[in-house]
């Protein structure tokens, strides 16, 4: 079969990068022709299909001026990306296109090109885009998560969340309305994918129809290796003490400040290790000041972070949104490690009914600290829950089921 995937990125810039490109390598492995659609970038893995690719906008501090309307002109639809899109259609001619995240950098027009062309198409919902510009459903000024009935035009606005702009966020949510009027996605997706059942009943609750939804697992890049991981000998090898590890953008909304704040609970032995980079680092450091027990690591690319993982004590996601999944959290379960996790979103549900973890109340720094004690201490209750979390990581994660399901619903689609 021949595929082209639509992404923004073809560099492992986030969670849904690294998706898009682990199901093109699984496709390629299994004998089909692939092709990437995405926007220039120097940190982009080389491609023959990059000549079509579109310029490209980097959105980072851009609140006014004419970087802003060029921003705001793309998103609401980027002639460029749909006469890029339409040639490099007709030179690879492919049997379906899988969309991935394409909203303010590559807009809809792409769509428009491929249904013009009967080409169909399916697109897996990695954030609330589709529902909102506060594609992360998060109220910054009352630290709380969005529900539907939150995310008007002028409710939206005044979380500010593009950029800290009332007038960015407005723009851009009156674009997502106009597009929704129109039906551009709906009335060209032929199926939809998400990864928890969270996400997929906010967006039926959106008006989308829940036939054209199908919830599958992400699959857990770690399996894709080729030499089969092995459980470690000791957690936190090499270092003075246990550690306890959280790895992700540093957002307000990820809950880092929930787990610094764990720390006064734990026992001094335990110590916190940061990975990642983001807005809200200068703040959490702040938190932290002089405390030696919590390391900040910033980016760590992926093989290097597996093996971090498998020798933490525990791997922690605290978020206070509702995360549509939690990437991490499998690939910590890949590793043999214990996880943790806030009941928030998607993130029980990686979890389920086995033993691989625990789920703690959103915020609740003493129930966190309670669960990492309660591993931490028990070293015979941690190894079987790290067994159980290889296998329940085996069982929702497997990379050739996931493929199997992807290109059964390809075949449905056509």
């Amino acid at each position: 079969m021949r595929i082209i995937h639509v992404h923004k990125y073809f560099h492992s810039r986030d969670g849904a990068s690294r998706n898009a490109r682990g199901l093109m390598r699984l496709q390629e492995e299994a004998g089909h022709t692939v092709a990437p659609f995405a926007m220039h970038d120097e940190r982009n893995e080389p491609t023959p299909w990059s000549e079509y690719f579109v310029s490209n906008l980097e959105t980072k501090n851009v609140v006014i001026g004419v970087s802003a309307f060029r921003q705001l002109g793309r998103a609401l639809w980027s002639i460029e990306a749909a006469k890029k899109f339409g040639k490099m259609l007709d030179v690879f001619r492919p049997d379906i296109v899988h969309v991935h995240n394409i909203y303010t950098h590559l807009s809809p027009s792409v769509l428009h090109e491929a249904k013009k062309r009967g080409i169909p198409m399916v697109m897996t919902v990695h954030d609330y885009a589709l529902m909102s510009a506060n594609y992360s459903l998060w109220d910054e000024k009352k630290m709380k998560s969005m529900s539907l009935d939150d995310i008007g035009i002028f409710a939206t606005a005044k979380t500010k969340y593009v950029k800290g702009s009332f007038l960015g966020t407005l723009v851009l949510e009156m674009i997502l309305k106009f597009h929704q009027m129109l039906n551009v996605y709906d009335g060209a997706i032929s199926h939809y994918i998400t990864y928890s059942n969270f996400v997929r009943d906010v967006m039926i609750a959106s008006g989308i129809p829940k036939e054209k939804i199908t919830v599958m697992h992400a699959f857990a890049e770690p399996l894709m290796r080729l030499d089969p991981l092995r459980l470690p000998l000791v957690k936190g090898e090499g270092n003075q003490g246990p550690f306890v590890l959280f790895a992700g953008r540093l957002e307000s909304y990820k809950g880092v400040h929930v787990l610094i704040e764990a720390l006064k609970y734990l026992p001094a032995t335990i110590q916190i290790k940061i990975v990642g980079v983001g807005p809200d680092e200068a703040r959490l450091k702040m938190i932290v000041g002089k405390e030696k027990r919590v390391e900040f690591l910033g980016f760590v690319p992926g093989n290097e972070l597996w093996k971090m993982m498998a020798q933490a004590a525990v791997v922690v996601v605290p978020s206070i949104w509702n995360e549509p999944y939690g990437l991490v959290a499998l690939e910590a379960m890949c590793q043999g490690t214990p996880i943790i996790v806030a009941k928030s979103g998607g993130l029980p549900e990686i979890i389920g009914d086995s033993e691989a973890g625990i789920a703690v109340p959103a915020g609740d720094a003493k129930a966190l600290a309670r669960a990492i004690s309660s591993i931490v201490a028990h070293p015979d209750r941690a190894k079987t829950m790290g067994k159980a979390a290889r296998e329940r990581a085996k069982e929702i994660g497997d990379p050739q089921a996931h493929l199997a399901k992807v290109m059964e619903l390809y075949m449905g689609c056509g």
